[in-house]
């Protein structure tokens, strides 16, 4: 472990050797990729100053219109270097390989998750909060879990932002092996959307569950899951316009701008209702939470289900600095035999879900 501390302690990040090299070459820059991960990296280098000077994607595949072809990028600019605006570099680079890059000065890839969504730190911050890491990375039940754990350690500073791709799953609160499904659970969705994971929920189980209660905050997000449980005819789903918190409370809200999304927090516009897991799903078997940072407090808001239940959790724990080591320990305070896995479900730094199962 002392080897790996030391890795990760080291510095700079390649992130930051490749943002300045990027600025040195003075070269127009053009983004490959337009999909749901163009506008986070957009917004990323336009922190730093940097404007794209053009977009190409794959024959046919735009997403905001502006794309053009390869071949276009290279009657356009006499030299340009290209960065990777979708989320599979790796993939992205094999692409990449089939071209003529006899322009290209070179090509760059940046996880910007982590900024995006408050989630940085710094060397220094972990080497404060090594013991901390360490003891969450122990608990950790096998192999791909610890691999994961190292390979978003190195894409939040930077070391190799491509790690996550070689550790990135699908199914997503769902992972065969980890989670089994009975047809009498009681399912707490929390951070329910407009239904995309109930839904999975649901056809996993063939409709056959106790009860299901779904948690969405955002008034327009619960109205559409309302009417997606309706027009489905799903039986059993209670829906609530509603937040998890560690105790009932209304709370400031930040509605979704741009690439951020909606979160209980302190400079948000708008209030709304919070309640806990304990007084509305004391019965819960199995309590999944993405609640963009509010994890810890959902949790504590279910502290006395999950002692007496032993519910399966899956919890994410990208939206905070601390969630990966601070969410797995809590756990492990209030029910010692829970077995933890952590799994990637993007290539880039969001989706990573802590899996804890009896």
């Amino acid at each position: 472990m002392d080897a790996l501390w030391d890795k990760f302690c080291a510095g700079p990040g390649r992130a930051a050797d490749d943002m300045q090299r990027l600025k040195a070459d003075n070269l127009p820059l053009v983004l490959y990729g337009d999909g749901w991960y163009a506008p986070y990296l957009r917004e990323y280098l336009g922190r730093r100053g940097l404007a794209p000077a053009a977009v190409f994607t794959d024959a046919g595949f735009t997403t905001s219109g502006q794309a053009v072809s390869f071949a276009e990028v290279n009657r356009r600019f006499e030299k340009f270097n290209i960065v990777i605006a979708f989320a599979n570099a790796p993939l992205a680079r094999e692409k990449l390989a089939r071209l003529d890059r006899a322009r290209v000065g070179g090509v760059y890839f940046f996880d910007v998750m982590g900024e995006l969504l408050g989630n940085t730190f710094d060397r220094a911050w972990l080497e404060e909060n090594k013991a901390r890491f360490g003891a969450a990375y122990d608990l950790l039940a096998d192999d791909l879990s610890r691999e994961t754990f190292r390979a978003f350690l190195d894409a939040k500073l930077g070391g190799n932002a491509e790690a996550l791709a070689a550790v990135s799953r699908k199914e997503q609160y769902f992972p065969k092996g980890i989670i089994h499904l009975s047809d009498s659970e009681v399912f707490v969705d929390g951070g329910a959307y407009t239904g995309d994971t109930l839904l999975t929920f649901m056809r996993l189980t063939g409709g056959k569950c106790a009860r299901a209660c779904a948690f969405e905050p955002e008034t327009a997000n619960a109205a559409k899951l309302a009417a997606t449980v309706a027009a489905r005819g799903l039986r059993g789903v209670t829906v609530h316009n509603k937040g998890l918190w560690s105790a009932p409370a209304t709370l400031p809200f930040a509605v979704w701008h741009g690439t951020s999304a909606s979160a209980i927090s302190g400079a948000g516009e708008v209030s709304v209702e919070a309640d806990t897991v304990d007084r509305l799903a004391p019965d819960a078997t199995f309590i999944k939470l993405d609640v963009e940072g509010a994890e810890l407090e959902a949790l504590k808001g279910a502290a006395a289900t999950i002692k007496r239940n032993r519910p399966k959790l899956a919890v994410c724990v990208y939206h905070r600095p601390g969630d990966l080591f601070e969410l797995p320990l809590f756990i492990k305070s209030l029910v010692p035999e829970y077995r933890f896995y952590l799994r990637q479900h993007q290539p880039v730094a969001c989706e990573t879900v802590l899996y804890a199962v009896i």
